[in-house]
């Protein structure tokens, strides 16, 4: 197991349960930020910067919980608010095929619908605006087969 900087183990690749609670604790924990509570099913991050007195950069990030999916949408305006959607996409709800798999699905398409990653049913969808990036995904959790 490797460690984190704080010297306790990391967590195992998807080991820890994609459930609305526990994205909302971890864009809460690794953003330092607590959420806009929408309502008791969506949640939402935002954190931005000025650059210049001209430039202001930020990041959104909509967490949805419905009764079959999980939604998480990122607004992202530069390339470095795109790390927020690698750490999430890096964390331990998912498993390195898992990763793998979402980040082809990102850099392939601009959209995709029902995708079947590991224990996943996925749709992403991906814009580029003039001045923001605006990325959904959407997992649905496969279910065990009936013997």
């Amino acid at each position: 197991m490797v460690a984190t900087p704080t010297g306790s183990p990391a967590p195992k690749a998807g080991s820890t349960p994609l459930t609305f609670a526990n994205v909302r604790h971890f864009f809460s924990d690794t953003m330092n930020i607590r959420p806009t509570e929408v309502q008791k099913r969506c949640a939402v991050f935002y954190e931005g910067e000025w650059v210049n007195t001209n430039i202001y950069n930020y990041c959104v990030i909509i967490v949805e919980n419905s009764d079959e999916d999980l939604q998480v949408t990122f607004y992202i305006t530069d390339a470095r608010e795109m790390n927020w959607v690698n750490e999430f996409l890096e964390s331990a709800f998912f498993t390195s095929d898992e990763t793998k798999g979402f980040y082809g699905l990102l850099y392939r398409e601009k959209h995709a619908r029902g995708e079947k990653i590991g224990r996943f049913r996925v749709d992403l969808n991906h814009w580029e605006t003039r001045h923001a990036q605006i990325i959904v995904l959407s997992f649905t959790p496969l279910r065990a087969r009936s013997r």
